[in-house]
């Protein structure tokens, strides 16, 4: 009898551990919905060759997250003061990402949303982040490094940074949104149109040696900035910019979005950029590179 019985409760711990398994895996599986551009809603059937690129950012961001929670769980009982340096262990940059944004969100308030992914792969340079601002109103700035740093280190801030994320908070929804630069079909009707594949047709205005390219995807305007006199053509960067967002989902604003690009990233030329309202904020993400730019962008939450 007492064998049998002991048998019995081993079977049940394993039948509960099996259910608690399960429910885990559940939660983790929940993902947050993202909303993509018009074209991508239109042209789903054509897009399955670029599902496995889109999916591994997705998986990247959700092992984060659950990294993240773990840490969250893991520190809640006694949460030490994080207003000043923390020391960061030299981990794979997309821990080290989770563990900046948890000690972001304890500062900043749990509230706020930030990139999920650094954008890049090359695990030889570490990622370091600091920060400056409040809940309402911040910047981070992400960089680079031989080694990992302490989060918001002071010599990070004469560090040449990769990317910054900005939120900066206005009196009202209509202020925020004055400040997108969002442009629409209309405005750049009767010029000269330019196919840009995936059913994007844009249209180009020149003039004074310059040339801007510029098209709409659903609640985004998004533009290209060439020196016609230095012999640029807007048009490859536009392509690329399309073939991206065909693979990474932009940010939903409230009402506009606008990117910003320029052929060349030579001194006076601003970095691509990426504006978006949401309420009474606007956020903003600027980085040196256009897939990094992308790719972070499309994991802010």
């Amino acid at each position: 009898m007492k064998k049998t019985l002991i048998v019995s409760l081993a079977a049940l711990a394993l039948v509960l551990a099996g259910c608690g398994n399960q429910a885990e895996k559940q939660t983790q599986a929940t993902s947050s919905d993202k909303v993509s551009t018009s074209h991508k809603k239109q042209a789903q059937t054509k897009k399955a060759s670029s599902t496995s690129s889109s999916s591994s950012v997705s998986s990247q961001s959700s092992s984060e997250t659950g990294s993240s929670q773990a840490q969250s769980s893991a520190t809640s009982s006694s949460a030490p003061d994080y207003s000043g340096q923390v020391q960061i262990s030299a981990t794979q940059n997309l821990q080290r990402l989770g563990q900046f944004n948890y000690l972001l969100k304890y500062n900043l308030g749990k509230e706020i949303v930030l990139p999920n992914n650094p954008g890049y792969n090359d695990e030889s340079k570490k990622l370091n982040v600091w920060y400056e601002g409040d809940g309402n109103n911040y910047s981070i700035h992400y960089s680079q490094a031989a080694s990992g740093q302490d989060f918001n280190a002071n010599s990070l801030r004469g560090v040449t940074d990769y990317a910054v994320f900005t939120k900066k908070t206005y009196g009202s929804a209509s202020e925020a949104q004055a400040e997108i630069n969002y442009q629409t079909a209309a405005m750049t009707q009767g010029l000269p149109k330019v196919n840009l594949g995936y059913g994007i047709i844009g249209t180009i205005d020149s003039g004074a040696g310059q040339k801007y390219l510029h098209w709409n995807e659903g609640r985004w305007s998004l533009g290209v900035h060439a020196v016609a006199v230095n012999g640029e053509d807007p048009v490859p960067t536009a392509r690329k910019v399309v073939e991206l967002l065909e693979q990474y989902y932009l940010p939903a604003p409230d009402n506009y979005g606008s990117g910003s690009f320029s052929v060349a990233s030579s001194s006076g030329q601003q970095a691509p950029t990426l504006k978006w309202q949401a309420g009474n904020s606007v956020y903003s993400l600027e980085a040196k590179d256009l897939t990094v730019l992308v790719r972070m962008a499309s994991t802010v939450k």
